[in-house]
């Protein structure tokens, strides 16, 4: 793979299931099946508050109409095929709850793939691992840092901006992290 997407899915590959949300299976990340066309919110990845539209159905206005909730539409403009009313009247879309790309942290009601109390390490190529002192200590001497004072700590903010410039990034060079946030 291009840039440093092939690092991220190995790193999703490889990772042990014992760090995942129980009962949820890694292909739903590795093997979408929402195709690309869906839109901005493929995944449900991306929360595009003002666009509330894709999760509202709606039935005939008509109470007294046969079809009221027998047939549904997704445009308030469309005309109910038994009293030829509009089917205006708003129903909110309830997901199932055993949805493939939604899982919940017990009790904190977060969504997300992994469990919520393990910290997880992002490499400059988006190589993923849960932090650990052993891979910590690895990782000083894979890059021959002999004195731990000479690190620095670099806190960033993550918005919309800094995700396009990531996805950018990953799709055009192994440093992706430094491209980004040190430049």
């Amino acid at each position: 793979m291009v840039g440093s997407l092939g690092k991220l899915y190995e790193s999703v590959e490889t990772l042990n299931d014992e760090y995942l949300q129980p009962n949820l299976n890694k292909d739903t990340l590795l093997k979408p099946k929402e195709p690309v066309a869906a839109g901005p919110n493929l995944l449900g990845l991306l929360t595009d508050v003002k666009s509330d539209a894709r999760n509202t159905i709606y039935h005939c206005s008509n109470s007294s109409c046969y079809y009221r909730n027998s047939h549904v539409a997704d445009n308030p403009k469309a005309i109910c095929p038994g009293c030829k009313y509009y089917m205006k009247t708003a129903a909110t879309y309830v997901a199932s709850p055993t949805s493939e790309v939604q899982a919940t942290y017990s009790g904190a009601g977060k969504v997300g793939y992994v469990k919520g109390l393990v910290t997880y390490m992002i490499m400059d190529d988006l190589e993923v691992k849960p932090l650990s002192t052993i891979s910590c200590i690895t990782l000083l001497s894979r890059f021959s840092v002999k004195d731990v004072g000479v690190l620095e700590e670099k806190v960033v903010d993550l918005g919309m901006d800094e995700g396009v410039k990531l996805l950018k990034a990953s799709l055009q060079t192994k440093s992706v992290l430094t491209h980004v946030f040190l430049r």
